[in-house]
């Protein structure tokens, strides 16, 4: 037995494909998307080393965002034991990374804290690859927030 369509539902889709297109309705669009490309994202620039610098050119500065840094660590993290970041923040201390808390939603019946320490090896791979920063699992906080089924 199937249900019948809702009245409702079945008028106003009808309404909306008789209703007359917008003429300008791609101008408009682009322009929305024009303006949303525009838009602004507050960053932070944190330190970061040459990878291979020669040691003449130890002066020279180099900074990342840390918006950068915060979406290579969530890709990086995606996925892992089924796990999902839901929140990375960067410990800075003015412009140099100090550490991480990643908060996480974790898998049902998962080990979480070997999960817990394998996302920490992985963002702390990452900063290395990115910042050239040194860090241990101390300077990693990982935090479950909530358990998926």
């Amino acid at each position: 037995m199937t249900p019948e369509p809702d009245g409702i539902l079945e008028r106003a889709a009808r309404e909306l494909r008789e209703a007359p297109q917008e003429p300008r309705w791609v101008d408009i669009s682009n322009t929305i998307i024009s303006r949303v490309r525009a838009t602004t994202r507050r960053t932070w620039p944190v330190d970061a080393a040459y990878p291979t610098a020669p040691p003449d050119r130890a002066s020279d500065s180099l900074r990342v965002s840390d918006h950068v840094v915060r979406t290579a660590i969530l890709r990086a993290l995606s996925g892992v034991h089924d796990s999902q970041p839901t929140d990375i923040a960067l410990y800075l201390d003015e412009h140099v990374c100090t550490g991480l808390s990643v908060a996480v939603v974790g898998a049902y019946g998962e080990d979480l804290q070997a999960v817990g320490n394998e996302l920490a090896a992985i963002a702390i791979s990452v900063v290395h690859e990115l910042l050239g920063v040194d860090l241990v699992r101390a300077d990693i906080d990982v935090r479950v927030d909530d358990i998926e089924v």
